[in-house]
C-alpha cells in the first residue's frame, strides 16, 4: 500500500490497541548476523484485533501490506534469511506489549508525495521507523537531526481535543 492517505487510514486504525508481538525478516551470513538495522529485512506488527501489518522498505519507501510472516529460507553461498520473533536489544521488541496512542507518516526524500516511515507514539516512548537510501532507519524518540532534510514528519494522525474529537479530518492530506 504505498497512497498516503490510504496507509494513514490503516495505521489510524491502530491507534489505542496493543502490539501483541514483532515478527522480523533478518539477514544471517555464516551463523551472524548485522546490527539491529543493519540485518532487518521485512517485519510485521501484530497489534490485538488486527490483521498482521508487514512492513517492507524500497528505497525512500515504506511499504505497508496485511499479510502473514513469510517463512525462513536459505540462500546456499549467499546467507539465509531467518524469521522469527523481535528480541531484545532489538529496538522492535521493546514495544512488544505496549499500547499504540498515536501515529504519524513520515513523508520519504522523493519529489512526489511519498510514505517514506511511521512514527509511532506507544506507551512510554515513540518510535521512528524509516526506509531511506533502500535502508532502515530504527530510533526510540524522534527522526534525528542530521536526518530531518530527507525525512519530514507528518501531523498525529489520531490527535484529539480534551472532548475526545479527532482534531483532524480523517480525509485529510496527512502531512
Amino acid at each position: 500500500m504505498d497512497d498516503p492517505l490510504a496507509v494513514a487510514g490503516l495505521v489510524r486504525d491502530l491507534i489505542g490497541r496493543r502490539l501483541l508481538a514483532v515478527t522480523e525478516a533478518r539477514y544471517w551470513y555464516e551463523g551472524q548476523r548485522g546490527g539491529d538495522a543493519a540485518s532487518l529485512l521485512d517485519f510485521w506488527l501484530h497489534f490485538e484485533g488486527r490483521p498482521t501489518l508487514m512492513a517492507h522498505g524500497c528505497g525512500e519507501h515504506l511499504r505497508l501490506e496485511l499479510t502473514d510472516p513469510y517463512p525462513s529460507y536459505d540462500m546456499q553461498e549467499d546467507g539465509e534469511t531467518r524469521v522469527g520473533p523481535a528480541r531484545e536489544p532489538d529496538l522492535l521488541a521493546t514495544f512488544v506489549g505496549r499500547r499504540l496512542l498515536d501515529a504519524s507518516l513520515v513523508r520519504g526524500y522523493t519529489t512526489v508525495p511519498s510514505v517514506g516511515g511511521l512514527r509511532l507514539r506507544f506507551e512510554r516512548g515513540d518510535l521512528m521507523v524509516a526506509s531511506l537510501a533502500d535502508q532502515w532507519v530504527l530510533r526510540h524518540g524522534p527522526v534525528p537531526t542530521d536526518l530531518r532534510q530527507y525525512l519530514a514528519v507528518g501531523s498525529w494522525l489520531g490527535a484529539e481535543d480534551d472532548g475526545g474529537r479527532p482534531t483532524r479530518n480523517p480525509k485529510a492530506d496527512p502531512w
